[in-house]
């Protein structure tokens, strides 16, 4: 949660619920959504140093808008492109399917259908996801460069982090690689169906 978070105020200062709602919109798949997580993340981050508050007033309300600093920046170049960790990949999810086994015909049958029906749903989710996001890259690309570009410190440190040259290149390679998780999502989601409909095949035929 905390390489999200500052991921996020890399690009752009945002207050909780921002990155909330960004979490809910695009990572939902990968990891929580929950303010008390996003909190705790945050609050080790400041104890850090590696983020700073500023407090505002908008409409009446008091906010509190986050950003990186520049040991959040310096720490951040040190982690990005790290390779994954295929250990925290693991889920404890798949321990159900482990000891399915145990549970009468007819349970089993049900848990297959009822995952069958979850995964195609999430497809459907997925497939939508992509086609939006096919159609306004290069448009959000745009936005976003004349976003940062109106903030020079935002400027200085994607270019430092990303090693690029120009604004516009660093965010192409950002949206190219948020596309690519969409597409392993849903090349996930497929072989995972291919699979589990393989066993349900089995399991309604052994129960002929």
């Amino acid at each position: 949660m905390e390489y999200i978070i500052l991921s996020l105020v890399l690009l752009k200062a945002m207050t909780i619920y921002e990155m909330r709602t960004y979490i809910q919109h695009n990572l939902s798949t990968v990891c929580s959504d929950s303010l008390g997580s996003i909190q705790i993340a945050i609050k080790k981050l400041l104890e850090k140093g590696y983020v700073s508050v500023t407090e505002y007033v908008d409409n009446n309300t008091l906010k509190k808008q986050y950003r990186i600093t520049p040991e959040g920046v310096k720490y951040y170049k040190s982690r990005v492109g790290t390779p994954i960790n295929i250990q925290k990949m693991k889920s404890m999810e798949g321990g159900k399917l482990f000891f399915l086994g145990i549970a009468p015909g007819e349970k089993r049958v049900e848990f297959l259908k009822s995952y069958i029906s979850d995964l195609e749903g999430e497809f459907e989710k997925l497939l939508v996801v992509k086609d939006y996001v096919d159609k306004i890259q290069k448009t959000a690309i745009e936005k976003s460069a004349k976003r940062i570009k109106e903030d020079p410190v935002l400027v200085n440190n994607l270019l430092e982090v990303s090693g690029e040259k120009t604004v516009e290149q660093a965010l192409t390679n950002i949206y190219n690689y948020q596309l690519y998780m969409l597409e392993y999502g849903l090349e996930r989601i497929k072989a995972d169906l291919d699979f589990y409909k393989k066993i349900l095949k089995r399991e309604l035929k052994e129960n002929e």
